[in-house]
């Protein structure tokens, strides 16, 4: 086994096919700057030892014969559960005690009343990786990439309740910046590189609010079945709308690009409407409508219900004059880097 390891994992924002993607839709996802730390060493005590940025204090722990995490002392609830999947599934062959820590903090903001407000940009996708990849390596283990690939998604579904498309996993794992994929792309192991367009300008905003991706996707999925007509037809345009949008971004059609992704969105809030999913927060419609009088397309990213939205402009100086409306030390709105 290794003396230590550190591994480095990006977060991700869904560009486009949110929702689609779950019945055979190409997506198009895209890696951040903003990356969760995962460092691996021999424990000095006789119990293994895990650390969250989330948490204060040290949590240690043993494993059962089944692989079980068994907390010693405090349990770090939600902030420990990426890790009872990771043993569970992994099921570590371990010669010594684990010093772990796991550094999400890139994937927090701090709002100005000091709340802490997770961001909804793939913590837990990346955290699956990291994890995967650093036991992997600490035991030197030779691993092939399907392999590990497979493995970091089951570890994520175990968290999500075994829903979702595993493109953020994928996106994380791929680390190679915008991606196109599908929900078959863990299995195939298969992914497109794509460029990002020359004259596309995005800003990634925070809205300090928390949206569930497991409550959304299972209220897509009742919504579904509540109103197939509607949603099989909205599939269809979904379908049509994502091969033209991917034709067109490997062109670098900005326009075009920015008309596709407002039909998309058109289609995304009749479901929404019809189906009371609750992809649409009032901060979302609220931060588009702003959008709207500065030549600016907003929308969601991924699941939508709070967390991330993306704005999109052909011009900077527009970006910039938008950013500007929208008041952020008053919404308490914040633009990733």
């Amino acid at each position: 086994m290794n003396n230590e390891i550190q591994v480095s994992i990006p977060g991700k924002i869904v560009i486009s096919g949110e929702y689609a993607v779950l019945d055979g839709a190409p997506a198009i996802v895209s890696t951040l700057k903003q990356k969760v730390n995962i460092t691996i060493q021999k424990s000095d005590k006789n119990h293994n030892i895990y650390i969250t940025s989330g948490l204060e204090g040290v949590f240690p722990f043993t494993m059962d014969d089944d692989a079980n995490v068994l907390w010693l002392e405090a349990d770090p609830g939600v902030f420990g559960l990426l890790l009872q999947h990771a043993f569970k599934i992994l099921k570590p062959k371990l010669k010594e005690n684990l010093w772990i820590a796991v550094d999400s903090s890139e994937f927090f903001r701090t709002t100005k009343d000091g709340t802490a407000i997770k961001l909804g940009i793939g913590s837990s996708a990346a955290v699956s990786v990291g994890i995967t990849q650093a036991l992997s390596q600490y035991q030197d283990i030779r691993s092939s990439p399907e392999n590990l690939l497979s493995q970091a998604n089951s570890i994520h579904q175990g968290l999500q309740g075994k829903q979702g498309s595993g493109i953020d996993v994928t996106c994380c794992f791929a680390d190679q910046g915008v991606i196109e994929c599908t929900k078959d792309s863990v299995k195939n192991h298969t992914w497109s590189i794509l460029n990002w367009p020359n004259g596309l300008h995005l800003k990634a905003l925070t809205t300090s609010q928390y949206g569930s991706t497991n409550r959304l996707v299972a209220n897509y999925q009742r919504a579904s079945n509540l109103y197939p007509k509607e949603f099989k037809s909205a599939l269809d345009q979904f379908l049509d709308i994502t091969q033209s949008l991917s034709n067109a971004w490997k062109s670098e059609d900005v326009d075009l690009i920015i008309d596709l992704l407002r039909a998309y969105d058109v289609h995304i809030k009749k479901l929404d409407k019809i189906g009371g999913i609750g992809i649409y927060t009032q901060v979302h419609a609220d931060i588009q409508n702003i959008a709207s009088t500065h030549n600016v397309f907003y929308k969601p990213s991924g699941a939508g219900g709070g967390d991330i939205g993306l704005a999109f402009s052909s011009s900077l100086d527009a970006l910039s004059d938008f950013s500007d409306a929208i008041g952020t030390d008053a919404w308490n709105i914040g633009c990733l880097d």
